[in-house]
């Protein structure tokens, strides 16, 4: 909660310590404009799972996980006449529907769930560089 300035100058000097010194650091941020900026790479995580990992310019240019493809999607975007006015593909339900006990946590709101989803929490799943938990991707399709 710092003022625009400030919190500039404070990301310029972490991106230089990591660049220049090759100092790493962990930045936990539910900003992900900040996050592409000083990061290499990124974990996205939905209540306390990891559902993506990798280089954070492309798993933020091209998310892979149906989580982490709506938490891009809502990122404002500063030029109103590029702003889309439908954004999103959020499935809401009531609260106590979100408490899975098995399977994906993200599975009440996903936009692509699938039966399996349900009863079963998927892996990480190595796909190239990354890793993404979700059924959609590896040879546990459908």
């Amino acid at each position: 909660m710092l003022d625009a300035s400030i919190r500039a100058n404070i990301l310029n000097l972490i991106k230089d310590l990591k660049d220049r010194r090759n100092i790493s650091f962990v930045y936990i941020t539910h900003d992900l404009s900040t996050a592409y900026y000083i990061s290499d790479e990124i974990i996205i995580m939905y209540r306390g799972s990891i559902v993506e990992r990798g280089d954070a310019k492309k798993v933020l240019l091209e998310p892979l996980h149906p989580y982490t493809k709506i938490l891009i999607e809502s990122i404002p975007i500063p030029d109103p006449t590029k702003r889309k006015i439908v954004r999103g593909t959020w499935l809401y339900e009531d609260a106590t529907s979100s408490i899975i006990s098995t399977g994906c946590k993200f599975y009440p709101r996903c936009p692509v769930r699938m039966e399996k989803c349900l009863s079963k929490h998927p892996p990480l799943i190595r796909i190239n560089d990354r890793e993404v938990a979700c059924y959609l991707y590896g040879s546990e399709k459908r």
